[in-house]
C-alpha cells in the first residue's frame, strides 16, 4: 500500500466513525433530541466534505455530484456548529426562520453545484465557503466565551468540539494553499485527526455516551436553592456561575441544576435572567424616571447590552415600551 492508500485508509476510518457518532446521536441517544441532532448532523456534514477530499486523492476522477455532496457538507458545517456552541450554551429559544435564514446559502449553493456550476467554479466556489465558515467559526468562539454553562463538563465538551472544527478548517485551508495531490491528501488526513479528537473526548465524556441518570434530590436541597433565590437575591452577584453557588452552599454542582429546574422548570442561567428581569420590572413600576442601565448593573448584569437582550426575551418589548403599557393598564 503507498502513501495515498495510507493516506485515505486514515481519512476513511475517521468519515466511519463520524457517521457512527451521528446514527449514534440520531437514533439512538433519546435523551435532547434537538442538540443531538445538531450534533449528529455536524458530523454528517464533516464526513460528507473529508470523504469528497479521499475521492478526490484516490479516484481517477471525481463525478460532478460527488463535488456537489462535498460542498454541502462544507456549507453546512459553519451553520451547525455555531447553532450547537449556542445550543449547549443554553441559548435554546432561537426563532426558527433565524435557522432558515442559515441555510438558504448551502440550499442555494448545493443546486447551484448540481446545475450549473462546473470544473473550475467549483474551486472558487469552496473557497468561498471555507471563508464564510471561518466567520461562523469565529462567531461559535464568542458565544462558547460569554456564555455560562450549568456544568463544567458542558463548557469543556463545547471547546472539544470547537477545537475539532477549528482543526478541521485549518485543513480545509491548507487544502487550498497547496498545490500538490499529495498535499491535498495530507490535507484530508489533518481534517480527520479532529473527527478523532471528538471521538476519544466523547468516549469519555458523559455528554455523549452516558446516559442521563434519574437524581433524587433531597427537601433540604431543594430549599437551600429556594432561599439563595428568593431570599439572599443570589442573582444580583455579577458573574454568579453554578460552581460559585455551589460552594457557597456546600451542595454539589449537579443537585443545584436539579433543584433549580424542579422549583422554576429552567436551567441556572435562564433562572439567574428570570430573577434579574423580574425585579427590574417591578422597578420601573415604582419609577418612571429611574435610569434602566443603573437598575441592571444594580440585579448582576455585566453590560447593557446583555441587560436588553435578556429583557426583550423574558417580556418581549424593551424596558421603556415595557413602562408605557403598564402605564396604559394602570391608568
Amino acid at each position: 500500500m503507498n502513501l495515498y492508500g495510507i493516506l485515505g485508509l486514515f481519512a476513511g476510518v475517521a468519515v466511519t466513525t463520524g457517521l457512527f457518532l451521528a446514527a449514534y446521536l440520531v437514533l439512538i441517544r433519546k435523551d435532547d433530541k434537538v442538540g443531538n441532532y445538531f450534533l449528529g448532523a455536524l458530523f454528517i456534514a464533516i464526513s460528507l466534505r473529508v470523504g469528497k477530499s479521499i475521492a478526490y486523492f484516490l479516484l481517477p476522477t471525481v463525478a460532478d455530484e460527488g463535488v456537489a455532496t462535498g460542498f454541502l457538507g462544507l456549507s453546512l458545517i459553519g451553520p451547525l456548529v455555531l447553532f450547537y456552541t449556542a445550543y449547549v450554551a443554553g441559548r435554546k429559544s432561537i426563532p426558527w426562520y433565524y435557522y432558515a435564514i442559515h441555510f438558504l446559502y448551502p440550499l442555494v449553493g448545493t443546486v447551484l453545484c448540481f446545475t450549473v456550476v462546473k470544473e473550475e467554479g467549483f474551486t472558487w466556489f469552496y473557497q468561498i465557503t471555507t471563508v464564510i465558515m471561518l466567520f461562523y467559526l469565529v462567531k461559535a468562539w464568542k458565544v462558547n466565551a460569554v456564555s455560562t454553562y450549568e456544568h463544567e463538563r458542558m463548557a469543556s465538551w463545547n471547546r472539544q468540539i470547537l477545537i475539532a472544527v477549528s482543526l478541521v478548517w485549518i485543513a480545509f485551508v491548507y487544502q487550498h494553499l497547496t498545490n500538490t495531490m499529495m498535499d491535498y491528501a495530507i490535507g484530508a488526513a489533518i481534517a480527520a485527526l479532529g473527527i478523532y479528537f471528538v471521538f476519544i473526548n466523547a468516549l469519555r465524556s458523559p455528554v455523549v455516551f452516558q446516559q442521563t441518570m434519574k437524581v433524587e434530590v433531597s427537601p433540604l436541597h431543594v430549599k437551600k436553592v429556594k432561599s439563595a433565590f428568593e431570599e439572599e437575591d443570589i442573582y444580583k452577584i455579577p458573574g454568579i456561575t453554578i460552581n460559585q453557588l455551589s460552594e457557597q452552599l456546600q451542595v454539589p454542582a449537579y443537585l443545584i441544576t436539579h433543584c433549580v429546574r424542579e422549583l422554576y422548570k429552567m436551567t441556572f442561567p435562564e433562572a439567574i435572567n428570570h430573577f434579574r428581569i423580574s425585579e427590574v420590572q417591578s422597578l420601573l413600576l415604582m419609577d418612571d424616571h429611574v435610569k434602566v442601565e443603573a437598575l441592571a448593573y444594580d440585579v448582576g448584569f455585566k453590560t447593557p447590552s446583555a441587560f436588553y437582550a435578556a429583557f426583550k426575551k423574558q417580556t418581549g418589548m424593551s424596558p421603556k415600551a415595557y413602562q408605557q403599557t403598564m402605564a396604559l393598564k394602570t391608568a
